[in-house]
């Protein structure tokens, strides 16, 4: 197995997002941004909390997730434009990109570590996507429940990322969503771009 430097490897994983139609860029760890207001966001913001694994408060805290942080010094922020699927005003992430970035996770994550960098770990977007229905529904559901834990990855705000800030200081300017009101729900007013973060040491 060939050996890879730290810089190598973040050049060798961002050329596989390109050819999956993303972009990459390295990001120093230190630049990741963790607050305590974002799992408000997702507390009181979101129709998604409880009811994936992958969402809180199943997901680590923000200081637990900044502890992890600390743990890493190379990091890579991931992004895609748009869709791969058909979106509905109930629905404004297609199950098909859902499943599509999180699969490129799984694959990059596990890309890093078969080339020497056991301590890769991702972050993903979007709600879990794995499974049809989530047991986290389930009454005294506990996240060993989980039928897809290898694979399943909390998305950065899921665990307490500014994903904003973390985007400013890679230089990428990530505009706030904007949507409009329809009958049945809400339509994108632009394409959405999804981030994501995988911790590579």
């Amino acid at each position: 197995m060939k050996k890879y430097s730290a810089d190598e490897e973040i050049q060798r994983l961002t050329e596989f997002v390109r050819e999956k139609g993303g972009d990459a860029m390295f990001i120093s760890s230190d630049k990741v941004i963790t607050g305590e207001w974002v799992r408000m966001k997702c507390l009181f913001g979101c129709n998604g909390f409880g009811r994936r694994f992958s969402c809180p408060p199943y997901t680590p805290t923000p200081s637990e997730t900044r502890a992890v942080l600390d743990c890493y010094s190379h990091a890579l922020l991931v992004r895609f434009e748009g869709d791969v699927g058909e979106t509905t005003p109930e629905r404004l992430v297609s199950r098909e990109m859902t499943r599509y970035v999180q699969t490129i996770m799984y694959e990059l994550e596990n890309m890093a570590f078969h080339d020497g960098f056991y301590k890769a770990f991702g972050y993903t977007g979007h709600q879990c996507g794995w499974c049809g229905k989530c047991c986290a529904k389930e009454e005294d559901a506990v996240i060993t429940d989980c039928k897809n834990r290898r694979k399943m990855r909390p998305s950065m705000e899921a665990a307490g990322i500014d994903v904003y800030a973390t985007c400013k200081n890679a230089g990428w300017d990530l505009g706030v969503l904007e949507c409009t009101q329809v009958e049945g729900g809400t339509v994108l007013n632009k394409p959405m771009t999804t981030v994501m973060l995988l911790l590579v040491e």
